[in-house]
């Protein structure tokens, strides 16, 4: 079973990893393991939600419904502005209308972030993220 971990750091140190999301302070959250399926991250660092954006879609778990909406556009090629929708529903992994099967778990690293990853499921892919040993490693069986 493929795994695999997340990392934290600059974006020099992380450059090789094609599956990254840029944190608003500079640092970079990637994905450290098995590309057999297309893979999405997005993180977040827990903050305070704009003000529009809490308007709109609240603040309660805002930054999960934020990274698993970002994983799901990226992987399925849906425009950002389909974020719109899928914020609008407390889970959007139901909104995965193309078929494509994504898989999304999300956790919180040390650090305050919020960081999701997607995963085209597929058979021999199985759901689900658990926390491993180590401040940033995650054993991710998605």
């Amino acid at each position: 079973m493929p795994g695999g971990r997340l990392l934290v750091g600059s974006d020099a140190e992380l450059a090789g990893y094609r599956a990254r999301s840029h944190l608003h302070d500079g640092r970079v959250v990637a994905w450290a393991g098995s590309y057999d399926t297309p893979v999405a991250v997005d993180a977040e660092v827990e903050r305070t939600v704009p003000e529009a954006l809490a308007r709109r879609f609240g603040t309660a778990g805002f930054w999960e419904r934020w990274t698993r909406a970002e994983c799901l556009v990226k992987l399925t090629g849906r425009g950002v502005v389909d974020i719109v929708a899928l914020m609008a529903d407390d889970d959007p992994d139901r909104h995965d209308r193309t078929g494509a099967g994504v898989c999304l778990s999300t956790a919180r690293l040390p650090g305050d972030i919020v960081v999701s990853i997607g995963r085209i499921h597929g058979e021999g892919h199985p759901r689900g993220i658990g926390r491993s040993a180590g401040d940033c490693s995650f054993a991710c069986n998605l």
